[in-house]
């Protein structure tokens, strides 16, 4: 799952100047959950929260991550334009793996109470599908979201109602 490092494009955004907005995620319980930094400084350049839902036998069953990046002063983004440079290295970085990603194409979202984009992925080896992944980009004052996650594809539809419910308990403010 190191396509889920996709959130590092929106690294480049980043610059010196106050943080205006924070971020909460609550995690339902069970979930391995990591913070960095830990403890998050609200003037942190970068805040990242990664939860990980384990399997009976170990294994990484579902992985979610939210990055909050600064946006320099006066920065200008257009958020269909970091998805879309999302995507292609998410499906690079697949590629390099001896995967296939299939996405779509950018669609409307709410992250949070911000509008958002979202691409949804299926990931295949030798024409099977193996994992579904999702990136979604939203702006906020002063700052940039993203929100990835991925999951095994036969597990998808069994932790549909777990991925909104993390979802449905992001705020950002």
């Amino acid at each position: 799952m190191s396509a889920l490092r996709s959130w590092v494009l929106l690294g480049a955004l980043l610059a010196s100047g106050p943080a205006l907005a924070e971020m909460q995620v609550i995690w339902p319980s069970g979930w391995n959950v990591s913070r960095s930094p830990e403890p998050a400084a609200v003037d942190a350049p970068l805040i990242r929260q990664r939860g990980v839902r384990l399997a009976e036998d170990g294994s990484q069953e579902l992985v979610m991550e939210i990055t909050r990046s600064r946006l320099g002063a006066g920065t200008s983004i257009n958020v269909e334009n970091v998805i879309v440079e999302m995507r292609k290295a998410l499906q690079k970085d697949f590629l390099r793996q001896g995967l296939q990603a299939a996405c779509s194409k950018p669609q409307a979202v709410k992250l949070g109470d911000l509008d958002g984009l979202e691409v949804r992925c299926g990931i295949s080896r030798n024409g099977t599908e193996v994992l579904k992944q999702a990136l979604q980009v939203a702006l906020g004052d002063g700052v940039a979201y993203s929100l990835t996650y991925a999951v095994p594809a036969e597990r998808y539809a069994a932790l549909a109602d777990e991925i909104e419910s993390v979802k449905a308990g992001i705020s950002l403010h």
